[in-house]
């Protein structure tokens, strides 16, 4: 695919996002519903108090472009085999998962498919406000392209098409124009797990533009400690604690590590972070907020709802920008963009497995959360205005969730790496450290050419 065409199929997405960005999520209990406005604005319109804050009245969706051309498999995809040896970690990323029966030349680039969601995200959010965070939860491997993305170009690529050596590109080269769209990454499990990414791949993070940010779940109440301080040195702002459950339900009492009393404005200024998303334990909203308003931390990850359906105002998004201490702070709101999730204000009752087709599977947290195919158009209007709305409330950014989505599609179809030439070209094609971790990719499009 040209970039050309590339990118016009990103304006038009985003021009799918502007128009039904701004209509309203869940009305709030009691709330009336919103004048009709004689035409659309950015910003709130008076008197609006239906659906999220500074939302406008809701709008029928401009009819949706056909999805792409991506292979499902039928309901009966025989059994993957060997699944009981996959390593304990993509267990829990991915659940069980069923092979697709898809030739190999037919496979998509999902990886570059979540690039593209990302990216027209993003551009849509620098398009309003060019301050706007973006940044995403797990997702390294997308940073560059991948030996899976090297020889699906491979296996695409016509044997008669002559292409110039140069002209590949290598494994493990950075992705450039999707690290420009991104603020920062936070890494998941880096000083507390074994899974790790290398400390000249962060390097290579930071030098490429990115904070690098990370969330530790330690196994025992004495490593959090010792894997914050570690972070501290690496100069990674960090949340810690020793509870595995990933709900992120409590907000910790003790002050945080290292305490900041200036105004944080930008992500590279930040020096501590906190993670809270669970907030069904609080018998009210303002039980909620008083806990998150009563704390110092620098970058604040929320929920933009309480207990999933009734969203912040913008005055109450407002008071959580300021620490308890008074000086300024980032609030940043979770979106998940890989996972459908039923408690949200899109989910529609009659909705299961297969209902609408684009939902296919429980997702590895089970009950309450789906495996869907991200890169359909109606998945992507959904997100469209969830992003659009989480803007209009004044957050000053995002951290996309999720984001790891492409890994069950891949291994329901796996490569053969011995029937492509990737597998006969010598190591010295690779690049060195800095690039080469990486397994993420760019561009669907058939083969070797060149990535602007």
């Amino acid at each position: 695919m040209s970039t050309s065409l590339k990118y016009f199929k990103r304006a038009s997405l985003l021009a799918a996002f502007a128009a039904v960005g701004l209509a309203a999520y869940a009305a709030e209990p009691g709330a009336p519903a919103a004048p009709a406005a004689p035409q659309r604005q950015l910003g709130p319109p008076a008197g609006a108090g239906a659906g999220l804050e500074g939302s406008g009245p809701e709008e029928p969706p401009p009819p949706l472009p056909e999805a792409p051309p991506i292979p499902v498999a039928p309901p009966q995809a025989k059994p993957a085999t060997g699944g009981a040896a996959l390593p304990d970690r993509t267990n829990i990323l991915l659940g069980e998962v069923d092979i697709l029966d898809i030739p190999l030349n037919e496979i998509p680039n999902y990886r570059d498919s979540m690039r593209d969601i990302i990216g027209e995200l993003s551009v849509y959010a620098q398009a309003r406000n060019p301050k706007f965070i973006v940044t995403t939860r797990g997702g390294f491997d997308l940073l560059a392209w991948s030996r899976r993305e090297f020889d699906l170009a491979e296996i695409k690529r016509d044997p008669l098409m002559r292409v110039p050596a140069d002209s590949i590109m290598p494994v493990g080269m950075p992705l450039r124009l999707y690290i420009q769209q991104l603020n920062g990454l936070i890494l998941n499990g880096q000083f507390c797990a074994p899974l790790r990414v290398p400390r000249d791949d962060l390097q290579s993070m930071v030098k490429l533009g990115l904070k690098v940010l990370s969330i530790e779940h330690c196994k025992t109440p004495a490593m959090p400690q010792t894997a914050l301080q570690t972070a501290i040195r690496a100069n990674v702002v960090s949340h810690t604690d020793a509870d595995e459950s990933d709900v992120f339900s409590a907000v910790p009492k003790a002050r945080p590590q290292p305490e900041n009393s200036g105004n944080v404005e930008i992500l590279g200024g930040a020096k501590n972070m906190l993670v809270m998303l669970d907030n069904a334990s609080y018998p009210s909203r303002e039980k909620w907020l008083a806990a998150l308003q009563g704390t110092n931390y620098d970058v604040l990850v929320t929920d933009a709802f309480y207990k999933g359906k009734q969203n912040l105002t913008k005055e109450e998004v407002h008071s959580l920008k300021f620490k308890e201490m008074g000086a300024r702070r980032l609030v940043l709101a979770r979106v998940s963009i890989g996972y459908a999730e039923d408690q949200r204000y899109y989910w529609k009752r009659e909705w299961r497995i297969g209902e609408p087709s684009w939902i296919q599977a429980y997702g590895p947290e089970g009950a309450g959360q789906y495996a869907i195919e991200y890169w359909n158009p109606a998945w992507k209007a959904i997100i469209g205005k969830y992003f659009a709305g989480i803007m209009d409330l004044g957050f000053d950014g995002v951290v996309l969730d999720g984001v790891e989505a492409y890994r069950r599609w891949e291994f329901r179809t796996p490569i053969d790496p011995t029937q492509t030439a990737a597998s006969k070209l010598p190591a010295a094609n690779a690049p060195a450290a800095a690039a080469a971790k990486p397994q993420p990719g760019a561009t669907a499009a058939p083969a070797p050419t060149t990535r602007p």
